[in-house]
């Protein structure tokens, strides 16, 4: 029985490429090749392997099943390589190539946004992909290098590291709590309707003087966006919990109320989420110990 042609590294990369950035152009910019030569990697990909990862169309590509399989080991194949290389140059190389990150929205807009536009500066061989979003993503299959953001990933496989503490706030609007009542424990908080973050499940706990209460919040009004959370929470729609940064000028103006202050919101910190083969690339390491050396501790 013959021994199957072997896989091109190149076509591979070439295939990765693709994927990250969404079409055969972006991806040949990216290499800095002409386009025919990416498709023609990809189609001696396809025609090795014996099957079709990409779908292409005239506005871009879209993987198959198949293809979709194939780039997630893939993508973790290759950084393992980087990681290699970078493992055997660490005493000379510079650190350098594609950082890919996914950023919770709030959180980059309030804190990150100018240490990440610091990094860029002291790092000008980095190149940057930042996108603030709050949706779930497979960090493998979207090839994010690290996500910072609150809370957990149910992607156990990720390596986590706590960034910051960060302190959360259930706020509503004045004219809403003087039409509904303003809650005294958080026992009240039953009568009151939440503004939900798509990814919040409303299991509220708040820290009382024995121990902690647990809160179910209902809810008819949810968005994954912060801000609209909080426009929700202006026109008296009901009460919502955000990290307090967001809200510190609107609560001083008198345009939004802290409810149960005395009985602080157990919330989420602020974490690092990075794929194990990601966290050995340099550039990936010294964007986390930036962060860990410019942050505050509590946020």
């Amino acid at each position: 029985m013959p021994e199957p042609d072997p896989v091109d590294l190149l076509d591979v990369v070439s295939f990765v490429r693709v994927v990250e950035t969404g079409s055969i152009a972006n991806a040949a910019a990216r290499l800095g090749i002409a386009k025919s030569m990416v498709s023609r990697r990809i189609s001696r990909l396809e025609r090795v392997l014996g099957t079709q990862l990409l779908i292409r169309t005239p506005r871009g590509t879209s993987l198959t099943d198949v293809g979709r399989e194939y780039h997630a080991r893939a993508g973790r194949g290759l950084a393992e390589l980087e990681s290699a290389r970078e493992v055997v140059n660490k005493l000379t190389s510079e650190i350098s190539g594609l950082l890919r990150i996914q950023v919770q929205t709030a959180f980059g807009e309030h804190v990150l946004a100018s240490l990440l536009a610091e990094f860029a500066l002291l790092h000008p061989r980095v190149q940057l992909d930042i996108y603030f979003e709050d949706r779930r993503v497979d960090m493998n299959v979207e090839a994010y290098d690290l996500a910072i953001k609150p809370g957990t990933d149910s992607d156990l496989t990720l390596i986590t590291r706590k960034l910051a503490k960060v302190r959360w706030v259930v706020v509503a609007s004045p004219a809403y709590l003087d039409a509904r009542g303003r809650p005294t424990r958080p026992s009240d908080m039953n009568a009151h309707k939440a503004l939900l973050h798509v990814q919040d499940a409303g299991n509220w706990r708040f820290q009382g003087t024995d121990g902690w209460e647990h809160v179910r919040m209902d809810s008819e009004f949810c968005a994954d966006n912060g801000h609209m959370l909080l426009a929700a929470a202006r026109a008296g729609l009901g009460v919502t919990l955000v990290p307090r940064f967001m809200v510190e000028g609107a609560l001083l103006r008198g345009e939004l109320e802290a409810i149960l202050p005395v009985f602080p919101h157990e919330g989420a910190d602020l974490q690092i989420f990075m794929p194990p083969a990601r966290s050995d690339i340099a550039r990936v390491r010294a964007l986390v110990n930036f962060l860990y050396e410019r942050i505050d501790r509590e946020v």
